[in-house]
């Protein structure tokens, strides 16, 4: 009885009532309303930490419940802040129910919607293209023979990736030796989006690259000069405006992407193949479809492939760092101390061209400036890089220019291909027309030389007149020759063909006996032996019955 009264007596009530009325101030004090001391020690790597400790006179020198101490970057992300209007935080808050922080190969065309990107259409390029002349027949050379091979393989089904990149990395380098001479297969690009870096975010099949610091063209490949092609000379701005070994130009195939999008979301079966859960595998199938673009040449695809390159003028990975971080996927989406940088106006381009289309092929050439407006909202997603007027006329979004340009003839390629990649890559033009083709004389055979007519240097010499009487008397002698022998020669040719039908020794009854083959001449003998046995005395019987 006595424990139970302790339990309920007023010290313990006091001390509880006290603990429940301290505040969660550290700079407020609060005076005691009894007159103990309270204090509360807890055990910790140091000395023990006073966590409240009262005094008559009000003073304590903590709190209770204890915080705890965070650092200054856990401190930053505890911080809230809002989003500014038009950010792309902002734009994803807006839009909470859709997936759009997802790698690039899961974009949709929603993504274009929601950065401001704007895909314009241009009249396709169809000229230079070379004059029909009647009655003539132009015979191409081996060189038009080799890039109409490798057009083709462009558009037929039955090549594999690596041979439609082998064979536009050889167009390019034919047609711009100066600037397109050097390609790189399958290069993976990093996105950056504000301090998280996602490495080999953008996987663009060929990329070109502006040249470094005093180097010049080379490659395996045997190329021909740019003056046997033709045509234009480098510019020299490109290096000053670019910078060095910079991404400037990259090539897409669509029948990969379609590949890779048709088996992005795929549903592993179990141990036998009567496992398979057909509900799942049909709704993976939707959401494959899903990212397939409405207009082929408007894919969302483009528009990471040209943020990537953009981003690669102006972020460098440290070689200080780990290997596997920079080349490896495991660091994605990482914080790291990225210092900003200073971004300006990048100019950018993406060639692709048409699939199953063998009879009017064309290439598509799409060109955007990048601005540096566009590059701040990635680098500070939270932030609008313009006023807000300007945000809401589309001053911060991307402007992509599609230019088609057809395939055949090739006979002017080069020149239509020139116009839609602009002077940076194809240089000025070396002929005042433009519309002049450069390629006669290397994608046409030679005609054919006319066989040289001997000319006489000086008229013949006169043939001395005793020189001309002994031609003429051993003519003469020949002739006379010729006369003596004819008789013999004659009854020689014609004996040969004669038949001698009598012999020394032939009576006429042997000429009126008939001519017998071998054969009639056993069967006469054996007849006749048989004759002769059966009756000595019977006369011979008639040879005409034997044969």
């Amino acid at each position: 009885m006595l424990a139970i009264d302790s339990l309920f007596s007023s010290n313990l009530f006091d001390q509880l009532r006290t603990i429940i009325s301290m505040p969660h101030s550290r700079d407020t004090p609060t005076p005691s309303p009894t007159g103990r001391n309270l204090e509360f020690k807890t055990q910790g790597p140091s000395a023990p930490f006073t966590l409240a400790k009262m005094t008559n006179q009000g003073q304590r020198s903590s709190v209770w419940p204890p915080r705890k101490m965070l650092t200054p970057d856990q401190r930053a992300r505890l911080r809230l802040t809002r989003p500014e209007r038009g950010s792309l935080y902002d734009i994803m808050h807006e839009h909470v129910g859709r997936a759009l922080y997802v790698l690039p190969i899961c974009w949709t065309d929603f993504h274009i919607q929601a950065l401001g990107v704007q895909f314009l259409e241009s009249p396709t390029i169809e000229t230079p293209v070379p004059d029909y002349i009647p009655g003539r027949w132009l015979e191409p050379s081996h060189l038009a023979k080799t890039i109409t091979k490798e057009l083709h393989t462009l558009v037929r089904d039955n090549y594999q990736l690596i041979s439609r990149t082998r064979a536009m990395k050889f167009i390019m380098n034919q047609f711009f030796p100066d600037t397109l001479s050097h390609a790189d297969s399958d290069i993976d690009l990093d996105m950056y989006f504000g301090q998280r870096v996602f490495r080999k975010a953008v996987r663009v099949h060929c990329l070109w690259k502006s040249p470094r610091a005093g180097e010049h063209s080379f490659d395996s490949t045997t190329t021909m000069p740019s003056t046997d092609l033709g045509g234009r000379s480098p510019s020299p701005g490109v290096a000053s405006d670019v910078g060095p070994n910079k991404p400037i130009l990259a090539y897409l195939s669509r029948r990969t992407l379609a590949v890779n999008r048709h088996y992005l979301y795929r549903v592993s079966h179990g141990p036998r193949d009567d496992n398979a859960n057909d509900a799942v595998t049909s709704l993976q199938r939707l959401r494959s479809k899903m990212l397939v673009p409405k207009n082929i040449n408007h894919d969302s695809y483009i528009v990471a492939a040209i943020i990537a390159m953009a981003q690669a003028h102006f972020y460098n990975d440290d070689p200080s760092k780990d290997y596997l971080t920079q080349t490896s996927r495991r660091s994605n989406g990482t914080r790291l101390s990225i210092i900003p940088p200073v971004f300006r106006d990048v100019k950018i381009q993406i060639i692709t061209h048409d699939d199953h289309n063998e009879s009017s092929p064309t290439f598509l050439i799409c060109t955007a400036t990048v601005t540096a407006a566009f590059l701040e909202r990635f680098m500070h997603p939270n932030k609008a890089p313009l006023p807000q007027e300007q945000m809401a006329q589309g001053a911060a979004g991307l402007k992509i220019e599609c230019t088609p340009v057809p395939f055949w003839p090739i006979l002017g390629l080069k020149e239509r291909l020139a116009k839609a990649l602009g002077r940076d890559i194809a240089g000025e033009p070396t002929f005042g027309d433009p519309e002049h083709i450069g390629l006669w004389d290397s994608l046409l055979e030679p005609p054919p030389a006319p066989l040289p007519v001997p000319v006489l240097s000086s008229p013949p010499r006169p043939i001395p007149a005793a020189t001309a009487a002994v031609r003429k008397s051993l003519k003469r002698t020949r002739d006379r020759e010729c006369e003596q022998l004819r008789p013999a020669l004659s009854e020689m040719l014609n004996s040969s063909f004669e038949e001698d039908d009598t012999t020394p020794n032939s009576s006429s009854e042997d000429l009126d006996k008939p001519i017998l083959s071998p054969d009639a001449k056993r069967r006469r003998t054996a007849a006749s032996t048989r004759g002769s046995g059966a009756a000595g005395t019977t006369g011979n019987s008639n040879p005409l019955e034997v044969c």
